[in-house]
């Protein structure tokens, strides 16, 4: 270290200056080691190197604005939400970090197949849903008389947004699509029935839309190269229901949300009922004290 240093006054690291000021030519350039019975020759920088560094590098913080208050909301990419400290609102990192499996595992295809299948679970349970299960693609019914009750009932977002009818294709493309896929993650998101009924129930179906778009993103990473995610409720009720109109609809620009709204279930025509029966999903009601609530959504693998 040089004579009289301050570090008030420089902005150099001391731990920089301390590595610096070594002659790494005097270290060996390979190392040989033994490991159960075997020689193994690791580089010097290898032997340095810690095994989660990589990682702790690229975790950086984000800036999200609260859709609910506006202000700015710092996430770690690693993680999947912060709470909003002006108003209480779950704010969503739309791409955080998550550990993709190496695709050339060493397995027979099947079981292969059916790890992925496994991962994507796991993940819908750690993004925060209740329960999630895997279904055969011919398990989804997507009937038009289902569809059609968005627009003879007059759903409140009908026509708003480019996820709800009569904007999306509709059970005719979904029935043409599923034949195209082999299986479906079906995902559940229970809570209490006050919360559906309370300033809550927007933060559920933004949890929903979540869930989903990243359930997509990952079966997309895993090799389900035809994922498609749906969620329950409108997004421009969900995520744009401070502004008038939708950006698209309008034609002034594109989605604000593109990562994380996902289209309708009932636009579409998917039976529920029918699908949650196949996947042993019960609609649980709770009981008198403590009376739930749940929420649906899936993605065609």
């Amino acid at each position: 270290m040089e004579k009289n240093f301050d570090p008030r006054n420089t902005g150099v690291c001391l731990w920089s200056k301390f590595f610096s000021a070594l002659n790494l030519n005097k270290f060996p350039k390979n190392l040989k080691i033994e490991s159960q019975g075997k020689e193994i020759t690791m580089s010097f920088n290898d032997s340095l190197k810690c095994p989660g560094l990589d990682r702790t590098l690229i975790v950086i913080p984000l800036e999200q604005p609260c859709p609910q208050c506006g202000e700015i909301v710092e996430i770690w990419s690693d993680e999947l939400k912060r709470r909003c400290a002006g108003c209480g609102m779950v704010v969503h990192n739309p791409n955080p970090l998550s550990a993709i499996p190496d695709p050339n595992m060493n397995e027979s295809n099947q079981s292969a197949h059916q790890s992925r299948l496994d991962e994507l679970v796991t993940l819908a349970i750690s993004l925060g849903a209740s329960a999630a299960t895997v279904v055969d693609a011919k398990d989804i019914l997507a009937e038009d008389y289902l569809a059609n009750l968005c627009r003879e009932a007059r759903c409140p977002n009908y026509g708003l947004s480019p996820t709800c009818p009569p904007h999306v294709k509709g059970p005719e493309w979904l029935r043409d699509f599923i034949k195209k896929t082999s299986a479906a993650l079906v995902f559940e998101i229970e809570v209490s029935q006050d919360s559906m009924y309370s300033d809550r129930r927007r933060e559920t179906g933004q949890l929903l839309h979540f869930i989903a778009a990243q359930l997509e993103a990952a079966a997309i990473e895993k090799g389900f190269l035809m994922a498609r995610g749906f969620a329950g409720g409108s997004c421009k009720n969900l995520f744009c229901y401070d502004h008038t109109h939708c950006q698209v609809l309008s034609g002034n620009g594109t989605c604000r949300h593109p990562g994380l709204s996902r289209p309708s279930v009932s636009g579409y025509g998917i039976n529920m009922n029918h699908l949650l029966k196949s996947a042993g999903l019960k609609k649980k009601k709770g009981d008198n004290t403590h009376p739930v609530s749940s929420s649906y959504g899936l993605v065609l693998l």
